[in-house]
């Protein structure tokens, strides 16, 4: 049995690493019913023939000065995304597909979600914080009813567990979640622990952030905290609670001023920052503590409060324990509580994590998925 997975792909890295590992890793060498990609696709494209989409074609395809060439010779006009569930049912593989979404895309891709769960019978891996925390909490239980077909675990924490733990403390004992208090960005603990050394400005450490792929290709979808505040969203609604993305409270690590500028300028703009950041660090470390920029949910009853803020926490805290690029969620429940509450700990996910977390709940969706090693 051939598990048949159709990759939508944006302008992001993400695609590109998670069609490597799929083929190298997923196929028929390792697994006794092997991962075959089907279809590629974008919001105006798309390429489908499983004889002629080959294991040389898709390592090309992985190759981005390849991608384009390729696609331009072989891909075929997408009137809308819908309609690519139509062809899944003129090819009779309703049930065997599972579409892996890795994109940024916001309400075309909330609609094809819906769209591949009412329609259809197959499966969707999703990568994409959009469709589950920028609409509304009615789409939110649509989506995530459909137990077993649809997963959303690589949108937080990747694959760590952190969704699942939050939902099943909630739901399945009634442990009641009192906060949650996290570092849940590589990217910006990369930034942070960086300015501990004293070695670099914060300026130079954003472009050496953004050089070595730990930045989105705008960093300031990084720096605005907005990425985190989806985060939130998404762990709040798990845990119960009817929220929105205004509900969250966020202090951006730099401001919005400096939204309007292109790469050069924008860097070049941000080393007026620089001064207050060296300020910031130099505070903190004299009065025994780490600069972080964290995020919190509190739970006060029926209310909940979401904050993302610059702060300096205590040197002996778990989160001024974190290096490099680590993550970090602090979950106390009324049964976990402190001084002992629950800690999830992992690294940060780049392409590579990302990737492999998404073909984790891929393999899932696969009945009797056996190594052959």
């Amino acid at each position: 049995m051939k598990q048949r997975i159709f990759v939508l792909w944006a302008t992001g890295n993400v695609w590109k690493e998670l069609i490597k590992q799929i083929v190298t890793l997923d196929g028929q060498k390792n697994h006794i019913n092997p991962s075959v990609i089907v279809w590629i696709a974008n919001s105006s494209h798309y390429i489908f023939d499983e004889t002629w989409i080959n294991t040389d074609l898709l390592l090309d395809i992985s190759k981005w000065e390849k991608a384009r060439e390729l696609m331009w010779e072989k891909w075929e006009q997408l009137n809308e995304l819908s309609s690519l569930i139509q062809l899944v049912k003129n090819h009779w593989m309703d049930w065997e597909i599972v579409f892996a979404d890795v994109t940024a895309w916001k309400k075309e891709l909330l609609n094809f979600h819906k769209y591949v769960l009412q329609e259809s019978s197959n499966f969707l891996v999703t990568a994409n914080k959009n469709p589950l925390s920028l609409y509304s909490m009615k789409d939110f239980i649509e989506l995530t009813s459909c137990t077993g077909r649809y997963d959303t675990n690589t949108t937080v924490m990747w694959g760590w567990g952190v969704l699942n733990f939050v939902y099943e403390r909630t739901d399945k004992i009634k442990d009641t979640i009192e906060s949650v208090e996290w570092v849940l960005s590589g990217t910006l603990w990369y930034i942070m622990s960086e300015l501990k050394k004293w070695q670099a400005t914060f300026s130079q450490i954003v472009k050496k952030a953004h050089a070595e792929w730990y930045t989105e290709p705008n960093p300031w979808d990084d720096l605005n905290g907005l990425d985190v505040a989806r985060k939130l969203v998404i762990l709040a609604r798990y845990s119960g609670y009817s929220v929105d993305i205004s509900d969250v409270e966020v202090e951006p690590l730099v401001w919005e001023k400096y939204a309007r500028y292109c790469w050069d300028e924008f860097l070049k703009q941000l080393e007026n920052e620089d001064e207050f950041f060296k300020q910031q660090t130099s505070i903190a470390k004299s009065n025994w503590k780490t600069l972080a920029y964290v995020w919190k949910i509190e739970y006060y009853d029926s209310e909940i409060k979401m904050t993302v803020w610059l702060d300096m926490v205590d040197n002996s805290s778990d989160i001024a324990s974190l290096e490099w690029t680590a993550n970090i969620a602090i979950v106390e429940t009324q049964i976990l509580a402190k001084p002992l509450p629950h800690v999830i700990k992992s690294r940060w996910a780049g392409l590579w994590v990302t990737a492999a977390s998404v073909r984790v709940w891929i393999a899932k969706m696969l009945p009797s998925s056996v190594m052959t090693r």
